[in-house]
């Protein structure tokens, strides 16, 4: 009983997905990703809840589109635009940070980085270790960011001074001495280097800092958002050390605390990075409610609009009300087998209801319309045909509604000679498409 239950299931997914072509199914997997990854992202945040109202609000359009609503959908529609612009401009920042994390070419240069296996050794931790208490000790205020596997080039907002010196004690003092004029910024520790000074960093927008944190906190904190640097700053005020992963704050008592979480943390990310590389079962199968919620998600708008063709030449065309207008069309009748009879009483005109656009419904060459019906592997006997829009070449902006009749009943007959055809407006050559 209860395979049968999952059986039942189970088989119109499966009958889905026979029937979607190879295109199709490359574009459901295209939108699953960015949707899963939108979500792991944005969960939780004021994004993700304006993201729902932005989409509760397009259900409700094409519900009111639906039942014929055309002022009610035309408001609904631009308020849809207005609140989704709004999302953009308002998070941008974070849909920034999803395109960085997304970029293939940033992935490669990180498999660069990785098999290069370039890590900071040891001395160079206890130097900075040391450096950060002496600049602590009397209170000159810095940041240090410790890059790991991913670039922080195209993160700066100023990238500074390139100076690619070893790391020295005096060398920090200096850059971060208050008179020195690169003290404001950030020194960028690259590959057992200090490769740049004076950098101006991203600040994080993100409301819970402290507010004894000032511009040097929020500015590391932004940077450990949108990579996996390791940030330390010291406060110019208080002579305190803080250091920051993943915009997580944490304070530091001693140069040996500070030496043993920044070894910690640069070697765990790279072990990381080796194990990211491994894909196994688990990393299929885990968050799975989410994944399946999201494929379901785009099934579902890709059936509402995949049959359509959008494309942003008739994105505001759209906005305008459609009206409906009946068409009398011939109907062809094409692949007739060999030794089969069309029969005379077969339908040789439909009525079919179209809706679109005024403008162009006034324009159409309604003598390029035409119903063609396939009869090919179709034998002497009765035979239904229902018609669709599938049935019929219509231009971009045009929907079919209707037919009538609906449903072609043929009769066919054998032909009275072994290959003849009859004298009708059969033929077996596939139809040529239309050219509106």
């Amino acid at each position: 009983m209860r395979f049968d239950l999952m059986w039942g299931v189970a088989q119109p997914a499966l009958n889905f997905v026979q029937n979607l072509s190879w295109n199709h199914m490359l574009d459901i997997g295209i939108m699953w990703f960015l949707l899963y990854q939108v979500y792991i992202r944005f969960k939780g945040t004021q994004a993700m809840r304006l993201l729902v109202r932005v989409f509760a609000v397009w259900l409700i359009y094409l519900a009111s589109q639906a039942a014929g609503l055309h002022l009610t959908s035309f408001l609904l529609w631009a308020i849809w635009i207005a609140v989704l612009i709004l999302f953009l401009i308002n998070f941008h920042g974070e849909i920034q940070k999803i395109f960085f994390q997304l970029n293939p070419v940033r992935r490669f240069s990180i498999l660069l980085r990785r098999a290069m296996r370039i890590r900071l050794p040891d001395e160079s931790v206890a130097t900075i270790a040391s450096a950060t208490f002496s600049l602590a000790a009397k209170h000159m205020g810095a940041i240090i960011v410790v890059e790991h596997r991913d670039l922080t080039d195209s993160l700066l907002r100023s990238p500074g001074e390139e100076i690619e010196a070893d790391i020295q004690p005096a060398l920090l003092e200096t850059i971060f001495f208050k008179g020195s004029p690169y003290h404001d910024g950030a020194a960028v520790v690259r590959e057992n280097k200090v490769s740049r000074a004076g950098c101006v960093l991203p600040l994080s927008e993100n409301n819970a800092l402290p507010p004894e944190f000032g511009t040097r906190h929020r500015a590391a904190v932004g940077i450990t958002e949108r990579c996996d640097a390791l940030a330390i700053v010291i406060s110019e005020e208080r002579g305190e050390i803080t250091c920051v992963e993943g915009g997580l704050i944490k304070a530091m008592e001693n140069e040996d605390e500070l030496a043993s979480w920044l070894t910690t943390r640069l070697r765990a990310a790279r072990e990381a990075g080796q194990a990211k590389g491994r894909i196994s079962l688990r990393h299929v199968f885990e968050n799975w409610r989410p994944k399946l919620a999201a494929l379901a998600a785009v099934i579902f708008l890709w059936s509402l609009g995949g049959q359509e063709n959008q494309n942003p030449q008739n994105f505001f065309p759209q906005l305008e009300s459609k009206v409906e207008e009946e068409f009398r069309v011939p109907v062809h009748y094409y692949n007739l087998p060999g030794g089969v009879a069309l029969p005379a009483d077969a339908a040789k005109e439909v009525k079919i209801r179209l809706r679109g656009r005024r403008d162009l419904l006034n324009y159409i060459d309604a003598s390029r319309l035409r119903v063609n019906v396939n009869l090919a592997k179709m034998t002497p006997g009765a035979h239904s045909r229902t018609l669709s829009g599938r049935d019929i070449d219509l231009p971009n902006g045009l929907e079919f509604l209707s037919a009538e009749p609906k449903i072609l009943e043929l009769n066919l007959a054998k032909a009275p000679g072994s290959e003849k055809m009859t004298k009708s407006s059969a033929s077996t050559e596939t139809p040529e498409a239309s050219n509106f």
